[in-house]
């Protein structure tokens, strides 16, 4: 006779089969980051300002989710990005606190406060990640170019930022109102230029 539970039990036993299927292999997880490590290193060479230090924060953060055993193959890429937004952060943890010291009085207008809800599209993101690091890091302090990183391209809360960064939030939130602004006048010198190549190309009548 069947017993009464086992329905019950074979279909935990196939979600369980399911999840594990989805999880991933700490192979897979090396090979996202070698698949991303463009992206990557971009990401940590933004924060870091240093090409050494960034190539030392991918191989940390490659290393610590390699001993991780529970990332899904839904969330493996983000993860990756997160991990190594980390590992950057924390490489430079000393540069963000001297920088946080030199934000005594609000950097940002009143109304500049109603940016921090914004997020940087997808069309800002490709936009921003066409620019040299050495850009960035020559326009930006660390602190600025950490939380232009964390709630402008991954999205992260301010609270979050907060966290990780180990920063007050109205230093986090002054922080990221320069780099908004900062790529603001960016693209839009990008623009300019872009619309002066065109019109320079146009025959006159």
């Amino acid at each position: 006779m069947k017993c009464p539970h086992s329905t019950e039990r074979e279909r935990q036993e196939r979600r369980r089969d399911s999840l594990g299927s989805s999880l991933v292999s700490s192979q897979e997880i090396k090979s996202v980051f070698a698949e991303q490590r463009d992206y990557l290193y971009w990401t940590s060479l933004v924060i870091t300002g240093d090409d050494a230090m960034a190539e030392q924060a991918m191989a940390n953060a490659s290393d610590l989710s390699a001993h991780w055993s529970g990332v899904f193959r839904d969330w493996v890429i983000g993860w990756a990005n997160h991990v190594t937004v980390r590992a950057a952060v924390r490489a430079v943890h000393d540069l963000i606190s001297a920088s946080a010291k030199r934000y005594s009085g609000s950097s940002c207008e009143a109304s500049d406060y109603d940016v921090l809800s914004e997020v940087l599209s997808n069309g800002q993101i490709v936009s921003l990640r066409r620019v040299d690091p050495r850009d960035i890091v020559a326009a930006l302090d660390p602190l600025a170019r950490s939380a232009l990183v964390l709630r402008g391209i991954q999205h992260a809360s301010i609270a979050d930022c907060v966290l990780l960064l180990d920063v007050p939030r109205h230093i986090v939130a002054d922080a990221y109102c320069q780099a908004l602004r900062w790529n603001r006048e960016r693209a839009g010198d990008d623009l300019k230029a872009a619309v002066g190549s065109w019109t320079n190309l146009t025959p006159s009548t």
